[in-house]
């Protein structure tokens, strides 16, 4: 044996050869030297280089050299499937030498739960999760006393998530429990050079970590393959054959990666067509374990030819051999390509090869591009650590609680302070959240000041999590009630706090796109989880998209695609040579080129540049070409759009991480100047007021609403199973406002929406503005128009739905449903369906014969008035709630009495069974019906209470 394996006790390395290892790999001779030497070490390595083994040996070798029994090594992973992975690799090196591991997490049985305490193997593997739940719920057992070392897994995967400022914690706390320091070893994919610092410090804390880099042999070999130009009926096909006829030019199996779960479905289904059933399946993190390990083990086993997945398939689970990546429209970051890319040629020594297969327009291909070209090079994005995250801190306090780590809120400030997601927090914050958790009694701080767990800190502890929930809402519609599908809490919150946050008194409501058409959202309903929408266009072959699901486009990426676009804009440059350097050919590149040429000439001279950035007007749309990300176009879209408020009134934003497409009503003519003005006076701002504008306008939005509920379950607040209405959201808003609940959802809200960082350098950098007035858009303000990520705005961009088809729908939905008639004479009541009442005869009471019956919903309110009249009819003395519903019910009667005589006794019975109509607005309905005799106007004066009910109160019940 050669190289660093000589340095491994004698025992371990007769195991090795015994195992078939002949020699090590590069980063195991660079790392083992280095954790046998007792360093707290980070490796950080591509894909497939043998970093596990290269953590695993050396502790294992030392655990040998020195003899002991119990728990001694804790390997920490993100994901279960990866622990299942790893324990299989792990079990392997140490049975041959006579030691034992075993997974332990929340869906171990209960009989592997005893033998743990009982007798513990010498290496577990586990998830931050598990681990602090274990420490909490073993605090009197001495079972973590004998353990030495902790192997973090997937370290970057961690760094970004609330769950690595947990685990931060929690390795302290681990520390604390052994009695002694502990050799802390990570392990990461590639990271930038501050996101390696970073990891390091996560890792260690204070204490010094080695940094083990190896970059060394590992190609990445990454092309770009466009297909046609903007989108159209046929898109999506011609995607789906380019993918197929990809993987069906490649011998072995292939991985396809896409941005989104709705994507995932649909390339899926269309790749099935064309390569046959049971030869394509899909993978994402909506799906059950088993679905998702069922499609593991086929693609693992060679029956598939296409697996489709998203970030799900990013780490390391074992899926066996794959020679090529495909990734499905541009990855949006490089640090995303590396990883996916790195799946194919997994071993070190293999060129890892991947094809991004995009669309042709400009800002797509140039991103695809882009980020082919950095991913090659390792010009890789940052990765953000949370910082001072509060609902972090009151899980782990509790935890601290329960086993007595920290027996004082100063002793808790000593623990968490030391971590980097706590650095710089003041003692003060930590009494204020320990304070907070005794309110809501998930603790108790004694009268000496020590902590001890309430009640309910084991409820709280067990049920909370930083795993983002992942809460499905059903999407209705509210022309006939039916289904469309579904979304996930996150792209609600996101979808409703990007088109919300610019204010004022015109507010564009949400579009997004559903099984292959168009929905306008016009509510939430909370307690359902439910989103009401109405249809407005045609999907016309685009993406299915769900933005809160996407992948943020980071500001470095967005610069250099704007510095491109300047010198391209030029002339005497070697054009096509950089497109070719992006992987860009000759077509697409002549294409790009094309439209330069025409924007040039239309806007009369004046190229991009971040220091005098264009804004092109058009009718009373404005087009601000600015290249800031996806966060930062956010945040400047949202200052812009409140400092525009002043000029020229309300306007509404989409934007992409290249523009923001502003629209003013009645603002012809002076938009283009008010921006130019606005974006002067931002300049103007200092960093803090920017900040301040910008949080006032996101705090006011339902995303901001609907992510402090996420963060008060996470904070004790609510109960995590609870179903809040609308009033109860607004109740605890108001009750928590400048709380830490409040300070935390801000926090989370600025770490995942919002990049002030690029926001403020660019407006010092600013110098002037240029303004482009046209009467027709130029060629790249049709580039943004096309973009597939941009909303867009159902009055230009959507194909209308035809009136007529959308009237049928309500009829036929209005006459499915089901009236509850009651007899307020006699009190009888029954039901039948709408469509069963005609004439008078239909509505007459059967038992009296009278003609007074009104017609109710079929449901609790209707239930309640049928007790509330009949106590009325005894004598009853009525509640001043019971006597508002008695004159309700009267009024239902009087108007089916009047109408009713004069044949409309069904047309009564429809408008009362729609959504949020009453008597007074059926009431005008029926009139307006009575004098134009339109019964296309009747539905369509239904369908508009409707939908003015929707989205006029904030929640509403039915």
């Amino acid at each position: 044996m050669a190289g660093a394996w000589e340095l491994l006790h004698p025992k371990l390395r007769s195991a090795l050869e015994s195992l078939g290892y002949r020699e090590p790999l590069p980063v195991q001779d660079l790392a083992i030297p280095v954790v046998l030497s007792g360093y707290n070490t980070l490796i950080v390595a591509p894909t497939g280089s043998g970093k596990t083994e290269a953590a695993v040996l050396p502790l294992v070798s030392k655990m040998l050299a020195r003899q002991g029994a119990g728990l001694r090594l804790v390997y920490v992973t993100p994901l279960r499937a990866l622990n299942r992975d790893v324990v299989v690799r792990i079990s392997r090196i140490a049975g041959a030498v006579g030691l034992r591991a075993a997974v332990r997490h929340g869906d171990t049985p209960p009989a592997e739960r005893r033998r743990f305490l009982s007798d513990p193997p010498d290496i577990m593997v586990t998830t931050p999760e598990s681990l602090s739940l274990l420490l909490a719920s073993t605090y009197d057992r001495p079972v973590w006393e004998s353990v030495r070392y902790v192997v973090v897994d997937e370290v970057h995967e961690l760094l970004e998530s609330e769950r690595g400022s947990e685990l931060a914690v929690t390795l302290e706390r681990l520390e604390r429990r052994a009695g002694r320091p502990l050799q802390r070893v990570g392990l990461s994919a590639t990271l930038s050079r501050r996101s390696t610092e970073w990891a390091a410090r996560l890792l260690g804390g204070g204490r010094l970590v080695r940094v083990v880099e190896y970059r060394g042999e590992k190609k990445y070999e990454i092309s770009v393959d466009v297909v046609g130009g903007e989108w159209d009926e046929g898109t999506w096909r011609r995607l789906a054959e380019r993918v197929a006829a990809l993987a069906l030019a490649e011998k072995g199996s292939v991985l396809v990666f896409v941005n989104t779960r709705s994507t995932a479905e649909k390339l899926a289904r269309e790749l099935a067509e064309i390569l046959g059933e049971g030869r394509v399946a899909v993978h994402h993190g909506s799906l059950s374990r088993r679905v998702r390990e069922e499609a593991e083990r086929l693609f693992r086993e060679g029956k598939l030819k296409v697996l489709v997945a998203t970030s799900s398939m990013e780490l390391g689970i074992d899926i066996g051999h794959v020679g090529l990546v495909i990734q499905f429209l541009s990855p949006r970051q490089a640090l995303a390509m590396v990883q996916r890319a790195g799946r194919a040629g997994h071993r070190l020594t293999q060129t890892s090869r991947a094809v991004i297969v995009t669309i042709g327009n400009l800002f797509e291909a140039l991103e695809s591009g882009v980020i082919a070209y950095r991913a090659e090079r390792g010009k890789i994005e940052d990765v953000e650590p949370h910082r001072k995250p509060f609902d972090a801190l009151a899980h782990q306090l509790a935890a601290m609680a329960v086993e007595g780590s920290a027996a004082t809120v100063d002793e808790a400030y000593e623990l968490v302070s030391a971590t980097l997601p706590f650095e710089g927090i003041e003692p003060g914050e930590v009494v204020e959240v320990a304070r907070h958790l005794s309110t809501v009694r998930k603790l108790r701080i004694r009268e000496d000041g020590r902590l001890a767990p309430a009640r309910e800190t084991y409820r709280y502890l067990y049920k909370v999590s930083m795993i983002p929930d992942e809460v499905t809402y059903t999407v209705e519609s509210i022309v006939d009630g039916s289904r469309i599908g579904e979304v996930s809490e996150r792209f609600v919150e996101s979808i409703t706090m990007d088109e919300e946050a610019g204010g004022g008194q015109v507010r564009r409501r949400p579009v997004f796109t559903l099984a292959g058409r168009i929905w306008e959202m016009l509510d939430v309903d909370l307690e359902r989880s439910r989103v009401i929408v109405k249809p407005v266009g045609e999907a016309e072959g685009r993406v299915p998209l769900w933005e809160g699901e996407l992948i943020p486009v980071d500001y470095k990426v967005a610069r250099e695609v704007c510095g491109l676009l300047t010198i391209l804009m030029e002339e005497g440059e070697d054009r096509h040579g950089l497109l070719a350097a992006r992987k860009l050919g000759d077509g697409v590149a002549e294409r790009i080129l094309d439209v330069l040429r025409g924007t040039r000439e239309a806007w009369g001279g004046p190229h991009l540049s971040p220091a005098t950035p264009v804004v092109e007007v058009v009718g009373d749309t404005a087009i601000l070409y600015v290249c800031l990300g996806s966060k930062g176009n956010f945040a400047l879209a949202v200052l812009l759009s409140k400092l525009l408020e002043r000029r020229v009134g309300s306007v509404v934003f989409n934007y992409i991480p290249y523009a923001i497409v502003f629209k003013g009503v009645g603002a012809a003519g002076r938009l283009g100047e008010a921006i130019r003005g606005a974006l002067l006076e931002a300049k103007r701002l200092s960093p803090v007021e920017r900040a301040s504008i910008i949080y006032s306008a996101v705090k006011r939005t339902k995303g901001f609403k609907l992510r402090f509920v996420q963060v008060a379950k996470r904070m004790g607040v609510v109960d995590p199973d609870a179903r809040l209405t609308g009033s109860m959201v607004e109740s605890l808003a108001r009750a928590y406002e400048g709380s830490v609940v409040e300070r935390e959802t801000l926090r989370e809200v600025i770490h995942d929406k919002l990049d002030l960082r690029a926001l403020n350098e660019f407006l010092e950098g600013l110098r002037d503005v240029k303004v482009v007035v046209l009467e027709e858009p130029s060629p790249l303000a049709k580039e943004v128009a096309s973009n597939p990520y941009l909303r867009r705005d159902r009055a230009t961009h959507l194909k209308a739905i035809a009136l007529e088809l959308l009237i049928k729908s309500k009829k036929r939905s209005l006459a499915r449903r089901r009236v509850l008639l009651l007899c307020v004479m006699c009190g009888h009541a029954w039901e039948k369906p709408v469509s069963e009442i005609g004439g008078l005869g239909s509505v007459r009471c059967p038992r009296c014969g009278r003609l007074t019956v009104a017609p109710l919903p079929p449901g609790d309110w209707g239930r309640r008035a049928v007790e509330v009249v009949r106590k009325a009819l005894r004598g009853g003395r009525l509640s001043r709630e019971e006597k508002k519903i008695y004159k309700e019910v009267m009024d239902r009667m009087a108007l089916m009495a009047n109408y009713a005589e004069q044949g409309l006794a069904r047309r009564v019975a429809e408008a009362l069974s729609a959504r949020g109509v009453g008597p007074a607005t059926a009431k005008r309905i029926l009139r307006n019906y009575m004098i134009s005799g339109d019964e296309e106007r009747f539905y369509k004066d239904i369908m508009d209470a409707e939908e003015k009910y929707a989205a006029n109160r904030r929640y509403w019940r039915t």
